[in-house]
């Protein structure tokens, strides 16, 4: 193993515990309040009828329901990943939670009755960024290779403030952010 890889292991681990740490911390009222709408920078980027792939969020990652329930009264059509079973990742349009199954990694996803789709904006789930807009995935290069796919696609990451590191490694293939937003700022 690269000791690439093994830096990225290593911060995944530290940038994971730091997040359940914190977000063991909120009260509920916090919890609920933080990314329920979209800050003005993020808000100008949504027009109603473009569809916007978001992430299911689970255990600690950035909450998305709140912000995907005001998008979807505004107008924007949400979609969400599906890992297939040639192990890609593709969007599929989703009209209501009742069309998320239990998927990959038992991950919420659509079910393959949902319209695939071709997003006008992606937002990604992100273990740890740095001020240069670097993002440290999971590590399976799911978003990586859809971020490659739609080039010209805005990409936009949700992160809680701790999981701001100094530096994120970066490959070739690990493309940067055009924005990331915390509970606290937005970085451009």
């Amino acid at each position: 193993m690269s000791s690439l890889k093994e830096k990225k292991q290593k911060l995944r681990k530290e940038y994971r515990r730091r997040r359940d740490r914190f977000v063991e911390q909120l009260d509920g009222a916090s919890r609920n309040l933080s990314f329920r709408r979209p800050p003005s920078p993020l808000a100008r980027l949504f027009k109603p009828q473009q569809t916007v792939a978001f992430y299911r969020s689970i255990g600690s990652e950035a909450p998305t329901e709140r912000l995907v329930e005001y998008l979807t009264e505004t107008g924007v059509k949400i979609a969400f990943p599906r890992v297939t079973d040639n192990g890609a990742m593709e969007f599929r349009l989703v009209t209501g939670p009742e069309l998320l199954e239990c998927g990959f990694r038992n991950i919420p996803e659509p079910d393959e009755s949902c319209p695939l789709v071709d997003p006008d904006l992606i937002i990604a789930p992100l273990v740890a960024f740095d001020r240069s807009l670097r993002r440290l995935g999971q590590g399976g290069g799911y978003y990586d290779r859809s971020f490659a796919q739609y080039p010209d696609v805005p990409r936009i990451g949700l992160a809680w403030s701790v999981q701001e590191a100094g530096e994120i490694p970066a490959e070739p293939h690990d493309l940067p952010l055009q924005m990331i937003v915390t509970e606290c700022e937005i970085i451009e």
